[in-house]
């Protein structure tokens, strides 16, 4: 039995850790989260195309951001790698070898 019990707490310890405690009793009953105010963090796709040619540069992407309402940017290289979250307030701005902006998007 000794043998055993490192090995049992091995396997229970990860399982412990993905256990949900719930004590606010809000989980099954239907509530969203809170939406994000339409006001300026929310980021307005038609001013994007007027930016398309330009250079990435950082005076562009902050008129960009300001122009978009968005209240960030990520700029997006080449072969870069990114997460396909969704983000109200956030601009992502792909641009090409020579850092001209190919394509801006809301998200």
């Amino acid at each position: 039995m000794r043998r055993s019990s490192p090995l049992l707490l091995a396997t229970l310890l990860p399982l412990a850790a993905c256990s949900h405690a719930g004590g606010n009793g809000t989980a099954g009953t239907g509530s969203l989260p809170a939406k994000v105010s339409d006001g300026p963090q929310e980021c307005r796709p038609e001013a994007l195309e007027a930016f398309t040619g330009k250079t990435a540069d950082e005076a562009t992407i902050k008129k960009l951001v300001a122009d978009s309402g968005a209240r960030n940017a990520r700029v997006v290289k080449p072969g870069m790698a990114v997460t396909m979250d969704f983000r109200q307030d956030r601009v992502t701005v792909q641009v090409d070898a020579q850092n001209r902006i190919e394509r801006a998007s809301c998200g």
